[in-house]
């Protein structure tokens, strides 16, 4: 395990165990080696990616958005910090609507997307775990919410299909999407909260890719019920 997946198991095993009293389901779920990508629920702007590197036996590397970044030094030690843990850092491109500020120019999302689905899809093709949420905002963001509050989801967005045709691309192996669901529930000071992996999707070259975004999203919100 390199250091920085170390140091990231770390920073989530403090995360857990200070804030949440997490229940994993379906683990067999997973793929024990090979290239696998997740697609998750986001509600929580920092414990779901807790969960999914705590919770799972392979550290995921988790496909992030740094638009919120508000200032240089924030850009930059966000950015290095996603390097040394190896996480493909994109923005959002609706996100520069809104009033909140921004370190990053909109006109670096094109830049910014192009690059992190081609390093996610590096990641599968060497047999790493790439965990995504294709929603793209959380539920609960201090930032940048674009989700009203409890249940609601947003549509997902395609970049999770293109990622998993990108490294499935000439020779490269079929890549398993696992749907993950979460469901947090406030206890006191600390989330009771459950994740569950789902059976995986395969992106058929030839099939409808808006049927199975689709499917993707109805097993990720059954699966977070």
């Amino acid at each position: 395990m390199s250091p920085g997946a170390i140091a990231v198991r770390a920073i989530a095993a403090y995360n857990v165990a200070r804030f949440m009293r997490l229940r994993v389901e379906g683990l067999e779920r997973l793929p024990a080696s090979g290239g696998a990508l997740l697609a998750a629920r986001h509600y929580h702007h920092l414990f779901d990616g807790a969960a999914l590197v705590h919770g799972l036996p392979r550290t995921p590397h988790v496909f992030v958005a740094l638009d919120w970044a508000s200032s240089p030094f924030e850009r930059r030690l966000m950015e290095t910090l996603c390097r040394w843990a190896e996480w493909p850092v994109a923005l959002r491109g609706d996100a520069f609507d809104g009033a909140a500020p921004s370190a990053f120019d909109r006109a670096e999302t094109l830049r910014y997307v192009r690059g992190a689905i081609a390093y996610a899809a590096a990641l599968l093709r060497r047999g790493s775990v790439v965990a995504i949420f294709p929603e793209g905002y959380p539920t609960i963001d201090p930032v940048r919410s674009r989700k009203p509050a409890g249940d609601a989801f947003l549509p997902f967005a395609p970049g999770v299909l293109s990622i998993a045709a990108l490294a499935q691309r000439g020779d490269g192996p079929r890549v398993p999407i696992v749907p993950v669901g979460f469901r947090y529930v406030e206890s006191g000071s600390r989330y009771e909260v459950t994740m569950r992996l789902g059976d995986a999707l395969v992106l058929d070259p030839d099939g409808s890719r808006g049927a199975l975004l689709a499917e993707l999203e109805r097993r990720v919100k059954n699966l977070s019920a």
